[in-house]
């Protein structure tokens, strides 16, 4: 059964319990991490199962994603009303919290990361790469894991953080949340600390740095 690809992967199928994904040269760096969140007990990501015929074999986990095929660059991500929650946000950024916890402490070694490739360096987890309502299984209505994997790579926790805030609270001019399909336009103060205090940020002045390098599209700086 052909399963809708994002932007960059086509071609993925499910069958029975399984997806068949194409593979490229970083997914054994992927699978390798993968299979740390597995034995971290980390229950928000596919399992590998193994490779056939060129495809890497994971997982089906069932739900629903809030997708977009519409979408274009410029314009906001259309968000069914379950994904738009105050539910649905806490939802997610425990979800994050989670993902970081059972990557802490992660020496991969395989390190050919599909933009970044390179060993996590001191401060550095190995991160999804492109969180969003799009890479999100929701189960009536929560979170419950990430999907599409192929963008993963070492970043500090709060720049992964600061570029979930982005796509989830979300943070977007009003035109934007209104093409999301929010009305009336949200309190995104409020969410943005709904977000943060879910993840457990205790101080939320923190990730400000990293939420402006994300606005300006800047790299995390070097430390």
């Amino acid at each position: 059964m052909p399963l809708p690809g994002g932007r960059m992967t086509s071609g993925i199928v499910r069958r029975g319990d399984q997806v068949l994904r194409p593979m490229g040269p970083w997914s054994p760096a992927v699978h390798e991490y993968l299979r740390h969140l597995q034995a971290a007990r980390f229950e928000g990501a596919p399992r590998v199962m193994g490779i056939e015929d060129g495809r890497e074999v994971l997982t089906f986990i069932d739900g629903d994603v809030a997708a977009d095929p519409s979408w274009q660059p410029g314009h906001g991500h259309r968000l069914p009303p379950y994904a738009r929650t105050g539910h649905a946000l806490r939802g997610a950024a425990e979800l994050i919290r989670q993902l970081h916890t059972a990557a802490a402490g992660f020496r991969p070694a395989i390190t050919c990361y599909r933009f970044h490739p390179h060993p996590p360096q001191p401060g550095e987890i190995v991160c999804h790469g492109d969180l969003g309502p799009w890479n999100t299984v929701y189960q009536h209505g929560t979170p419950v894991a990430f999907i599409d994997w192929d963008a993963a790579q070492p970043a500090w926790p709060l720049a992964d953080l600061a570029a979930a805030a982005w796509t989830f609270v979300p943070l977007a001019p009003p035109r934007q949340l209104a093409e999301a399909g929010f009305d009336p336009l949200p309190d995104l103060a409020a969410r943005l600390r709904l977000f943060l205090d879910s993840y457990g940020l205790t101080d939320r002045t923190a990730i400000l740095p990293a939420l402006q390098r994300c606005k300006l599209n800047e790299p995390e700086p070097l430390r």
